[in-house]
């Protein structure tokens, strides 16, 4: 056991290394003063003003948060309509289940190329639209496992004890079942979020000639030339998508923690109004 902990710590020091070094190295870059980051030539924001300066970066910064938008609304929507369905049968419980876990384990290269294989056939032109269906087609399996995994913790109670106060099926789910899935839905929805506005293969293969990316633009500038303007679009992108990620997680880990005597109150509460 004592010779197994130095090599497991060594191991994992190295995969950290690996993994945050980069990501260390292009934060410090981006407010290095010295352009090629050779040195250390002191602090400056002056690369952050110039990445606001570039016309062709504000345009994919537009793209990415309108993409990543309405691919939240349009997957978050399926996505929970599709976990709810998951309690009426076990049989949609597995095959929702099923295809989500597909869809997750797919690589994303695999779905991207499919598509661009498949869309000159079917006479559909590349360009935004395309890019939000493939987006919501791929990303409302995670909005599927994660409220889903809500939805299974649900106790049937709630519903009739709803019923028994006068409460249709509506009103139910909009009083009742709604605000027990609200955390789900919330970490669903920036965790969505967060995968669209960092997802590169499948806007890569289905843009159309205006409809760039942020993630696309940084990997077309990076094979001319690095700048540090470059540096702090990526500092940018990390921080943002470490924001959303890190509240998505909190909020799913609040939700599986709650323990479920605890939500029964408030249902029946709320079954009332």
């Amino acid at each position: 056991m004592s010779r197994r902990r130095p090599t497991s710590l060594a191991v994992l020091t190295a995969v950290v290394v690996v993994l945050y070094a980069p990501l260390v190295f292009l934060v410090v870059a981006g407010i290095n003063r010295n352009p090629l980051s050779t040195s250390w030539q002191g602090a400056t924001g002056q690369w952050y003003r110039a990445m606001w300066d570039d016309e062709a970066l504000r345009r994919s910064v537009a793209v990415s948060l309108r993409l990543a938008a309405v691919t939240t609304i349009v997957a978050v929507i399926f996505g929970t309509a599709m976990a709810l369905a998951m309690r009426t049968s076990p049989l949609v419980q597995r095959w929702a289940r099923g295809t989500a876990g597909l869809r997750v384990a797919t690589p994303e290269i695999v779905i991207a190329t499919g598509l661009a294989a498949l869309m000159p056939s079917a006479g559909v032109d590349f360009g935004f639209r395309p890019m939000v269906v493939a987006h919501v087609a791929y990303l409302t399996a995670y909005v599927v496992l994660i409220v889903g995994s809500r939805v299974a913790t649900l106790d049937p109670a709630l519903d009739m004890a709803a019923a028994d106060l006068g409460a249709g099926p509506w009103r139910t789910l909009w009083r009742v079942i709604l605000p027990d899935l609200r955390p789900a839905i919330g970490a669903a929805a920036l965790l969505v979020m967060a995968f669209s506005l960092d997802d590169v293969a499948l806007s890569l293969a289905l843009r159309g000639p205006t409809d760039t990316t942020l993630p696309v633009y940084l990997y077309s500038v990076v094979q001319r030339r690095v700048t540090p303007a470059v540096y702090a679009v990526g500092t940018m992108v990390v921080l943002v998508g470490a924001v959303l990620f890190l509240t998505s997680m909190a909020l799913h880990n609040l939700f599986a923690s709650t323990p479920r005597g605890a939500r029964e109150p408030r249902g029946r509460r709320l079954a009332r109004r």
